[in-house]
């Protein structure tokens, strides 16, 4: 289980120093600089305080988009001394504990910010992710329950929650949901994948090997390697 919590990290918090292929080190280069393209604007806006208040909010969104904590701390800083009253500043600062580990922390930001802002499923979801690194799985997945609820279209909600249904056990409902996620994205990988472990850990192979099978045809290179470890 430890290897599949590791491949969920992975998977959901965008650090650029993972990527491993030269496609995507190309990719991920193209997206670094449009990030420090886009900070340059976001402090032009500050200096002329131009909505200095959401400039500041969007500056700290990008640093922890590259993975700069610090930088977003002290974006954070100044968005608490001179806007107090943002609304989406509790929000900001739960991301900021997650992206150093202080799940608790993290949840507390997200449950005061969620007193303004009930309805949005991303501040939900990130709650969720809290919750299951804090193996509260049953809470984690009832935000994610809800996440689904306020946008049925919500793919990473339905994989998480099949991740965490995963982990309590509950083969069936985490087959579900990696189900649902191919159905609304099919070149879903990581769905793929998940579907394929929860068939392996009920010794149903062939299954595995098929859905894998499928994943290939879409063009995953993760899933042929597994394919030609599990399925010969």
């Amino acid at each position: 289980m430890k290897t599949r919590k590791t491949l969920f990290l992975l998977v959901f918090i965008p650090v650029f120093s993972w990527a491993q292929t030269a496609f995507t080190n190309a990719r991920v280069s193209i997206e670094a600089s449009q990030v420090a393209r886009a900070l340059v604007v976001m402090d032009s806006c500050v200096h002329k305080n131009y909505y200095a208040d959401s400039a500041l909010f969007y500056s700290a969104l990008l640093h922890l988009k590259i993975g700069q904590v610090k930088q977003a701390r002290k974006k954070y800083e100044q968005l608490s001394k001179f806007y107090p009253q943002f609304s989406e500043r509790h929000y900001l600062n739960g991301l900021l504990f997650f992206s150093s580990q202080n799940y608790g922390k993290s949840i507390d930001e997200f449950n005061l910010a969620a007193k303004s802002d009930s309805h949005n499923p991303k501040l939900i979801y990130n709650r969720a992710l809290a919750f299951g690194m804090l193996e509260e799985y049953l809470s984690a997945i009832e935000d994610l329950g809800t996440c689904i609820a306020l946008n049925p279209r919500y793919t990473q909600a339905y994989y998480s929650r099949g991740y965490w249904y995963e982990y309590t056990g509950n083969y069936v409902e985490a087959a579900k949901d990696y189900e649902s996620v191919i159905r609304l994205d099919p070149k879903n990988y990581e769905a793929y994948i998940g579907l394929a472990y929860v068939y392996q850990v009920q010794n149903e192979t062939d299954k595995a090997c098929k859905v894998l099978a499928t994943a290939v045809k879409q063009g995953s290179q993760t899933a042929e390697e597994l394919q030609e470890i599990f399925c010969k």
